[in-house]
């Protein structure tokens, strides 16, 4: 089959720039415009959440009243359609109950107790969606627990020509339904087996998509091999040991439009490797926004994350004290957990004239944060890809990193030929490896030529979404030679 005629759906419960909470968006912001380019055709489907309502584009009804059903309840879905960017049209499935909301999936009181139902809805309409528009795709490629259920339904001959490529982009979220839920599922008893569905006495929407997809990826080759360990795999290890002959693990790409020091317009002044006193004006920008001015000729260190116990914060918290003694300055920009924001806040107070920080999620700062620091600090219990440590490289902010996931494929830490590296590393969880690591940094920036020389290094690299939506082209052709030669 040529790329030119294969047509694709990505399905996701959030795209960038339109409704986000993290990493998912940017992938799924981005990568349709890489398959485009690379003669794809394509297309998304998204909630029709009420931020996306309220953006302030005029989005046209496609199709009215889809019925759907949702266990005993007899549902229905309106379409609405729009642009993603040009050439690549983008459906909403619109059902205000469950979707205008002000958040995604929840908020400061925790997860939205009806999300199983809520994404079960809306995988439930996405193949009528796709006979009510006329955009019967090639591939629907579903993304995390969200979507899984979709792969079930086109196993079960929803669209017998469609095939299905999922990608875990966390395996942490199972997408749990307990039992005396599962009859919203809707599907027939000999899917709710353990060979199906069934995840310790209830159903996870991810295993459906694992299980019953043509093609399964997830966001870095290290994460592909973690999630079959029964430390990465959240109880499905064994499941991903079951299926590597369909398992692929597939670095994100980055979007160089958005992040460029060269042209990134959020930024006080721009820089490329050619010249560099760009990046000196942020970092005395930054450090005047966040009060640490007499931080300005001693390393400073950014982190821009969530605020969950998934990022390492613990490890911030308990290396505080020999952290500061490294003579650094730390700025954070997240939110998440309301004991790591208050564990944060603490810091803060505790050492006001070295950490700056920022609660909540602020874009432009978190490009200010990326420039205007000399290094970036991801400390992850585990970590599928991560993209904050590769827009660090290219803006020349070297990175110090938990050897985990996509954080393992894409900084180089050659201890000994440290002529070849681009940030550092550590391999085990624990406070001391992460303060080992920070102070390896810290003599290293020392020797100022060297340092630059590795700042150049790293805005060199190239994870670009080109060589990624190449890699998912073959996946694709193969997905759909196997659906159609059974």
């Amino acid at each position: 089959m040529s790329n030119n005629s294969l047509s694709v759906l990505i399905v996701a419960s959030e795209v960038s720039p339109l409704a986000q909470t993290g990493g998912l968006a940017e992938v799924t912001g981005s990568l349709p415009l890489a398959l485009r380019d690379a003669g794809i055709n394509v297309a998304v489907a998204l909630p029709a959440y009420r931020q996306v309502l309220e953006n302030g584009t005029n989005y046209e009804i496609r199709a009215r009243d889809i019925p759907v059903r949702v266990g005993g309840s007899h549902l229905s879905a309106d379409i609405l359609t729009g642009e993603l960017a040009p050439g690549i049209p983008i459906f909403f499935v619109r059902r205000d109950e469950f979707f205008d909301r002000s958040g995604l999936y929840g908020g400061k009181q925790g997860d939205y107790f009806d999300n199983p139902e809520r994404f079960i809805f809306f995988s439930r309409v996405i193949p009528a969606m796709c006979a009510a528009v006329g955009f019967v795709p090639d591939v629907i490629m579903g993304n995390d627990w969200q979507t899984g259920l979709v792969m079930t339904l086109l196993e079960m001959g929803a669209l017998p020509r469609t095939a299905g490529v999922f990608a875990v982009h966390n395996q942490g979220y199972l997408g749990l339904v307990p039992p005396e839920r599962t009859s919203s599922i809707g599907i027939p008893d000999r899917y709710y087996t353990m060979d199906g569905l069934e995840y310790f006495g209830q159903m996870s929407l991810l295993k459906a998509g694992i299980i019953y997809a043509q093609a399964v990826t997830t966001v870095s080759p290290t994460y592909a091999r973690e999630v079959q360990t029964p430390e990465g795999g959240h109880g499905l290890d064994g499941v991903m040991r079951a299926i590597t002959d369909k398992l692929h693990g597939i670095l994100n790409g980055v979007d160089y439009s958005v992040w460029n020091p060269a042209r990134d317009a959020l930024i006080p002044a721009k820089y490329s490797p050619q010249d560099l006193s760009g990046k000196v004006a942020c970092k005395a920008a930054l450090l005047k926004k966040m009060h640490l001015e007499k931080m300005i000729d001693r390393p400073v260190i950014g982190m821009v994350t969530r605020l969950s116990a998934q990022k390492g914060l613990n490890l911030l918290a308990e290396a505080a004290e020999d952290l500061f003694k490294l003579d650094v300055g730390l700025v954070v920009l997240g939110s998440g957990e309301s004991w790591h924001e208050d564990l944060m806040r603490q810091l803060r107070v505790r050492f006001p004239d070295r950490m700056g920080l920022c609660v909540g999620y602020d874009r432009q700062l978190s490009h200010e944060i990326i420039a205007g620091c000399d290094m970036f600090l991801m400390p992850s219990m585990y970590e599928p890809c991560g993209l904050a440590q590769m827009y660090s490289l290219k803006y020349g902010t070297v990175p110090i990193v938990r050897a985990t996931g996509g954080l393992n494929d894409t900084v180089r830490d050659t201890r000994n030929h440290s002529n070849d590296s681009t940030g550092f590393k550590f391999d085990r969880f624990l406070a001391s490896a992460m303060v080992r690591a920070v102070r390896r940094a810290v003599e290293a920036y020392k020797d100022r030529d060297a340092w630059r020389a590795m700042m150049l290094r790293g805005m060199a690299e190239d994870f670009s979404w080109d060589r990624s939506a190449r890699e998912y082209l073959g996946i694709f052709e193969k997905a759909v030679e196997r659906r159609r030669s059974r």
